[in-house]
């Protein structure tokens, strides 16, 4: 079977016209449920409760002074670097791990809550799901699509970042300035100063532009407005308005995100050029040179330049023994499948006993090879799948016998970096402060992230300074779960 993009097109509008169409508040409901989840399993779920917490006191503080409420909303941290927050339908709000440490103030954090929870109330993402974005396509050829169909689909629809990105950017200007507008209300009503929505849309632009190099630029061809007209149109709405500022739920915020996660995670595992290594599992494996790797929650994949070869790793059943769990395999084929099917015999593998399944076909005159192993490693059962031109075939068991335990060197080489709130020394600058706490961010970033500037001296052993360290990588105290909670 041939994957025919044509069908897949008409698929997708018929789905997204039902979308546009639909009015039920339970369509939102059963969106939101679902890509929650796949939110969960491909970007994972900040495991700090205390720090979780904290966001949903905020959020439903904003929620209990919405008119006519829709939904039962939900809050949520991902582990993801991009400074993002972002809604789904149904009053999924989730924030990320680094957004977290360019806001300043409890204020600001729950202005931006606020913006989301509108987009969510508003029904914005139901509203613009007319455009849409595919999952690339992996051109695989003939019957053997079936032998690797199911990860296959996990490969395709992995990067739910993809994802994010449809439903942020689907957003029109006109549905981004209602959620800034009545988003500030919200905010207002909750007993936040609205003020603080321009403050962080001003200190996120401005790290971004120095993390990236590139200034903002003002373009009619952009579904987002540009900041600076942002903020203009916010100081207007709130000119002359009864602001009464409430207190906070927090009475020192930044401490409140102390020790938070700053980047990636190893929890998830590590790509290394060509080799993957997980800390947690205790694993590593090599794929091809020039092979691009993945690393999904739920998979960690690679496939050639030309696209027309893919390889990936997932956990089996670690109760079923290798052959088991390829007679399970192969029992789940259609007949068109197991007619493929080659060689099937007990190897192997680094001393090991596993198990193998080889597939052949023909196709359009070239012979295509599919490969499934099952090798059990550190009471875990990794099954290995491939699918490639036959002439290639050798490199999917070469990444099969790569497959080994973590040596002590290993182990030792992962670390993390975490946010920390820590105080200058009496006549201590900002380079100084950085150099003694042996600060990894980039010293223009420290100063937009506090607010502050090198060039102003010295600080005072008062200020509260966030910086980022490096510290080694200890098991569980930096993951990430697959599931909502």
């Amino acid at each position: 079977m041939i994957i025919n993009k044509t069908i897949v097109l008409s698929l997708v509008f018929l789905c997204f016209q039902f979308v546009a169409n639909a009015q039920s508040i339970e369509l939102d409901k059963m969106l939101g449920k679902e890509n929650a989840k796949s939110v969960a399993a491909q970007m994972g779920i900040y495991n700090d409760k205390q720090k979780t917490e904290y966001i949903r006191k905020i959020g439903n503080r904003l929620v209990s002074q919405l008119d006519n409420k829709k939904f039962d909303y939900q809050f949520y941290i991902v582990p993801e670097e991009t400074p993002n927050a972002f809604a789904l339908p149904g009053g999924y709000i989730f924030i990320t791990t680094g957004l977290l440490p360019i806001i300043e103030s409890e204020d600001e954090l729950a202005c931006i809550m606020a913006h989301e929870i509108i987009h969510a109330h508003e029904r914005h993402s139901i509203k613009q799901m007319k455009k849409s974005i595919l999952p690339r396509l992996l051109e695989v050829p003939g019957n053997l699509v079936g032998v690797v169909n199911k990860n296959l689909g996990d490969i395709l629809n992995a990067p739910i970042q993809t994802s994010n990105a449809l439903l942020l950017s689907s957003y029109s200007r006109k549905h981004e300035t209602e959620a800034d507008v009545d988003g500030v209300k919200l905010a207002t009503k909750a007993g936040y100063d609205p003020k603080a929505l321009m403050s962080i849309l001003d200190r996120m632009s401005k790290t971004i532009e120095k993390a990236t190099g590139h200034a903002e630029v003002k373009s009619y061809f952009n579904d987002h407005p540009y900041t600076k007209d942002r903020i203009s149109k916010i100081e207007e709405d709130i000119k002359g308005e009864n602001i009464v500022v409430k207190q906070p739920i927090s009475s020192n915020f930044l401490m409140e995100f102390d020790s938070l996660l700053y980047g990636q995670s190893p929890s998830q595992g590590v790509v290394r050029k060509n080799e993957f290594l997980h800390p947690d599992l205790d694993f590593r494996i090599k794929f091809p040179k020039e092979w691009n790797v993945e690393n999904h929650e739920t998979n960690v994949s690679a496939y050639n330049p030309s696209r027309n070869g893919v390889v990936f790793l997932t956990l089996d059943d670690a109760k079923l023994q290798p052959k088991e769990a390829a007679a399970k395999f192969l029992n789940n084929l259609k007949p068109e499948e197991k007619a493929c099917l080659s060689n099937s015999e007990k190897i192997t593998i680094n001393g090991l006993d596993s198990f193998v399944l080889s597939f052949k076909e023909t196709v359009n005159n070239e012979n295509v090879t599919a490969y499934a192993c099952w090798i059990p490693l550190n009471g875990n059962l990794f099954q290995l799948t491939g699918i490639c031109p036959e002439k290639q075939a050798n490199l999917l068991e070469e990444v099969a016998e790569s497959l080994r335990v973590l040596t002590q060197e290993e182990k030792a080489s992962f670390t993390v970096e975490i946010v920390t709130v820590v105080h200058p020394k009496k006549g201590e600058n900002l380079k100084d402060l950085s150099n003694r706490y042996k600060n990894t961010l980039d010293l223009k970033l420290v100063e937009s992230i506090n607010d502050i500037s090198s060039k102003k001296g010295k600080l005072k052993p008062t200020d509260e300074i966030k910086i980022v360290v490096e510290i080694p990588y200890v098991e569980n105290k930096f993951s990430s779960s697959k599931s909502l909670k």
